[in-house]
């Protein structure tokens, strides 16, 4: 188990729902939701935060990444991998990746 933000969770890949009732329970500020890679929003909010899958809706979905937008862009990738190219819409502009 993992203690995150008060939340405990399991050290196993996180579903959906778990994800979703880890980020509920933390009250994340300007949270747009999860998504899977073809059913991203398709106009970006200034201030976001969203979580995305790298598959897409033909398979379970097995891979999570982040982004956040407020004054700065931030995108997170567990493998230190860089955006995909759907998100050059969502991230056009610099972008600051913690594993650079």
């Amino acid at each position: 188990m993992i203690q995150v933000e008060n939340i405990v969770l399991s050290n196993k890949p996180l579903s959906n729902f778990e994800i979703k009732n880890a980020v509920k329970k933390i009250r994340l500020k300007n949270f747009r939701g999860l998504f899977l890679r073809d059913t991203l929003p398709k106009k970006p909010k200034r201030n976001e935060c969203v979580i995305m899958n790298l598959d897409d809706t033909s398979i379970n979905g097995t891979y999570w990444l982040v982004w956040f937008k407020n004054d700065k862009k931030w995108y997170f990738d567990s493998f230190g991998l860089p955006p995909p190219t759907e998100l050059n819409y969502c991230l056009d502009g610099d972008i600051f990746c913690p594993t650079d």
